[in-house]
């Protein structure tokens, strides 16, 4: 509620961006272009104060207000009776005289002769985080004052219109907090009416803007129950993309009596192209001018009467994802691939995590250089990072290729519709790696990869190399845990992540010696042996860290069904571990849980964000799982483990036979090199994350010190900063650190509602790859076969493995799947992915597992539900989805 003195009508011209609050986003923006010169109709703003005022007088408001605040979004039969209820008691309450007298006397002033378009400005509407565009009423020709203020309660009323409560409660704002004004705007009585986007809205290329245009007036258009000619024009050259001219069946006008009429279209008017080439560069031209001044691309409401072009509404685009910061400067177009899509994490990473990659990624940087890559860039809280360097040049841009083809198909896909256009080959002679860029870093990892698939004993290899990489988690223990300043040993941080590339890099020739044998064996083998042989090979691994996790997880289970209160317990959802620990047999439970967190603690959902909990954090996931266990008898997952390793040992003589003579020596050392090699494939990671925990307490400690010193109120909001503001501030606090983080804490709320593409160009352009549904049953969904089998079960949809149960046999559908998620694996009988390749993480363990999978199926957490029966076929890769949940 605003105070009584404040106005009830404010014109145009006494409007500015500061007054939202008062006119709601379209009044605002609408007085903000009229100020800064823009052909805006005159008009004024109904004010919320009146509206405040009207709905203190509507009997009942009150008590309808209270009971929407308590509305699901999904409860439509409870929106649409609060909303009529509502509307017809605002509609019947005359507004009070004071507020009658002062719209009068600003419409008089306007020009009572004239008609006008009446329409709603809701504080919570055009929005650069939520546009709100179409939940009020507008009211087109409104003539004479009894009409002009009927239209007005109507537009006050249409706040309570079912779709506008059921936006506001899909996107959490309060329906008390909303207020509204009335926009009164002089009427366009247009021949032409459209929508200009200055950047394109499919596609978010920012150098492209959409055109939708038709006869007559705008509303037909804007309601969108007419098909519009659309323009696509290149805003640098003005050269026209692309032109489909709808088939416009009608316009609407005005009438001399108020209101509009429709007026059909003789065919060739319906056909005829409504605008020139002339005329899109000039909207492309003011477009220009109206995205410069709000420094963002705009939807933007235009028309074309006698006088000229008119702008009746400009708003944000709130669809489009953000273009990659920092911006490279040398106007060539880069393109960025999506580092969560290649770690098959897509959630937005935390600020402190994305100035860790920033700082971590060794292309574009010497060893020694503590300095952030200037090939990673931000965009809608993720890393991307610049592959323009690698796929300009052939030999960098062939390695790529290959890795998509394994990590990523329609990432793959995507780079390959991008290297056939000429605008990103433009670049190559500038922007092309070095020949002996890459040489540093690719050429020792290359040489003992080439050591170990040859001439190491991969016996004595798989035994002391778990030994080396622990060594190098306990050198950072060492160096991260002295007696030194706070800030001192954050300074090593910048140091030690610049540093930790090159040593994982040291450590990967054992992981992709093992990877590259069963790539080998699987070619040489091909034709020869039985395909069940050959997937027997992948299968069972002995030494793997993230199975060993599993099976451990498994054992956990084992102990709780040996105390059958704690078993109970967890079942029942008891996820405290004080409790569980005093139930009879709890002890020797949470003595177990203890002995795993110790070893696995550092792992989590999201484990390559230093911001996300871990799981010793919060044991919830580990419990989650070992209560889904609890279904499955005791020691069933040993049982199945060892199953796994009884069919790869005997499917390796066969393996050596099948091969033949000549081959038969390479085959031996290969199947020698896989099965010792292979499972070490995940060290290290499982050493990057130890040393990353190592890092993250570290930060705590810092934001422990905040805390004390009253600058944070959490330890955790130490990861919504950068490394270097953390620095800063241990140096000098800043007195808005808090508002700092409040901010970053809305920004990652609105990052985690966007999709992220998995390729992106610096015009802001999302490059779209698309799997071929040729030979698919109709209506399968198309992805990767990433694990071979068939199999028939009930979809487990599960967003978040800490709060979901995955119960034996069925089917886990997830958006993605990291070590954290492993556990999971377990009770799933099939695999089913929206990201991810065949070397992904999700694919291995579902290899090992001996589970079909399906990855990179795009849509499939939405159009999948919980209860679906589905048939996952990894071996021609798509989901059928063969019966839907009751």
């Amino acid at each position: 509620m605003q105070a009584p003195s404040a106005p009830l009508v404010l014109p145009f011209t006494a409007i500015g961006a500061a007054d939202l609050p008062r006119v709601g986003g379209k009044g605002a923006n609408l007085g903000e272009l009229a100020a800064a010169g823009f052909p805006v109709p005159t008009g004024f703003c109904v004010t919320t104060t009146a509206f405040d005022q009207h709905m203190a007088g509507v009997e009942g408001a009150d008590a309808l207000l209270d009971a929407l605040e308590t509305l699901s979004h999904e409860d439509l039969e409870r929106a649409r009776a609060l909303g009529a209820q509502l509307r017809a008691a605002v509609t019947a309450t005359p507004l009070p005289e004071a507020i009658r007298a002062s719209t009068v006397a600003a419409w008089q002033q306007a020009g009572a002769d004239h008609a006008y378009a009446v329409r709603s400005s809701a504080t919570a509407e055009d929005l650069p985080g939520a546009s709100f565009a179409g939940q009020q009423d507008t009211y087109l020709n409104v003539r004479g004052e009894d009409a002009l203020l009927d239209a007005i309660r109507a537009c006050m009323a249409s706040l309570f219109t079912d779709r506008a409560i059921l936006y506001r409660a899909r996107q959490g704002f309060s329906h008390r907090q909303v207020s509204l004004s009335v926009v009164v705007q002089r009427m366009v009585e247009s021949r032409i009416s459209g929508i200009l986007f200055t950047a394109d809205p499919l596609s978010g290329h920012r150098g492209v803007a959409s055109i939708d245009a038709s006869w007559g007036l705008g509303e037909a258009l804007v309601s969108g129950v007419i098909s519009a000619d659309n323009y696509r024009v290149d805003k640098a050259s003005l050269a026209v993309l692309d032109a489909r001219i709808g088939d416009k069946e009608f316009l609407l006008q005005s009438t001399p009596e108020g209101g509009t009429e429709r007026v059909d279209l003789p065919p060739a008017r319906r056909k005829e192209r409504v605008c020139d080439d002339a005329m899109l560069g000039e909207l492309v031209a003011l477009g220009a001018r109206i995205e410069a001044h709000y420094k963002s691309p705009q939807d933007i409401e235009w028309c074309l009467d006698d006088e000229g072009l008119k702008v009746v509404q400009s708003r944000p685009i709130t669809s489009l994802f953000p273009v990659p910061t920092p911006a490279p400067t040398d106007g060539l177009l880069h393109a960025y691939m999506s580092f969560g899509h290649l770690q098959v994490m897509t959630d937005p990473i935390s600020p402190m995590g994305r100035s860790i990659w920033r700082r971590m990624a060794p292309f574009g940087r010497t060893r020694d250089q503590a300095i952030e890559s200037p090939w990673v860039a931000e965009a809608g809280g993720r890393v991307y990072m610049d592959a323009s360097p690698m796929l300009l040049r052939g030999p960098t841009r062939a390695i790529l290729r290959r890795i998509l083809s394994n990590a990523e198909a329609l990432m793959g896909r995507a780079v390959e519709e991008l290297l056939r256009r000429p605008d990103f080959l433009r670049g190559a002679s500038q922007l092309a790696l070095s020949p002996g860029g890459a040489a540093p870093l690719l050429l020792p990892v290359l040489r003992r990869v080439v050591t170990n698939l040859v001439w190491a004993d991969p016996v004595a290899l798989a035994g002391r190399f778990p030994a080396e990489l622990d060594a190098e988690v306990a050198a950072a223990h060492a160096r991260l845990r002295t007696g030194a300043p706070l800030v001192d040993r954050l300074a090593l941080v910048r140091v030690l992540l610049a540093d930790l590339p090159w040593k994982v890099f040291t450590k990967l020739p054992v992981a992709m010696a093992g990877i590259l044998s069963e790539g080998l064996l699987t070619g040489l083998l091909r034709g020869r042996a039985a395909p069940e042989d050959v997937a027997a090979l992948g299968r069972g691994m002995e030494g793997n860290i993230t199975t060993a996790m599993d099976l451990e997880v498994g054992d956990l289970a084992d102990v709780a069904r040996a105390a059958p209160a704690v078993a109970e317990a967890l079942a029942a959802g008891e996820r405290d571990l004080d409790a569980l620990a005093a139930l009879d047999g709890g002890a020797a439970f949470t003595e177990a849980l203890a002995a795993f967190l110790e070893r696995f603690g550092a792992r989590g959902t999201g484990e390559i964000d230093v911001g996300r909990v871990r799981m010793k954090d919060d044991p919830s996931l580990v419990l989650q799982v070992v209560a889904g266990n609890l279904s499955r008898p005791a020691g069933a997952h040993r049982t199945h483990h060892a199953e796994q390793v009884r069919q790869a040992r005997e499917a390796l003589p066969r393996l050596v036979q099948a091969a033949g003579w000549l081959r038969r020596p390479l085959v031996k050392r290969l199947l020698r090199v896989c099965r010792n090699v292979m499972p070490l494939r995940e060290h290290p990671k499982f050493m990057f994350i130890r040393i990353l925990e190592e890092i993250r307490q570290l930060l705590l400690e810092a934001g422990a010190e905040l805390v004390a010193r009253d600058a944070l109120d959490h330890p955790r909001d130490v990861f919504l900063l950068t490394l270097t503001e953390v620095e800063d501030a241990l140096r000098s606090t800043p007195s808005t650190l808090r508002e700092t983080v409040e901010q970053r804490r809305a920004e990652q709320a609105r990052f985690a509602e966007m999709s992220p593409p998995r390729v992106l160009t610096s015009e802001g352009e999302s490059i779209v790859g698309r799997h071929s549904t040729e030979g698919l049953p109709p209506g399968a969904l198309a992805g990767s076969g990433a694990s071979a089998g068939v199999v028939e079960g009930v979809a487990r949809v599960v967003r978040d493995p800490t709060r979901e149960v995955l119960h034996a046999g069925e089917i886990l559908v997830a958006p993605f799947t990291d070590p954290g998620w492993t556990p999971l694996f377990i009770n799933a009988a099939g695999l089913v992915m929206e990201v991810g390749g065949m070397m992904t993480h999700g694919s291995v363990v579902a290899r090992e597992y001996g589970i079909p999978a399906v990855v990179c199926v795009p849509g499939a957490m939405t159009k999948i539900k919980t209860g679906d029966r589905l048939r996952v076929d990894g071996d021609r890769g798509f989901v059928e989805i063969l019966g839907e949940a009751s």
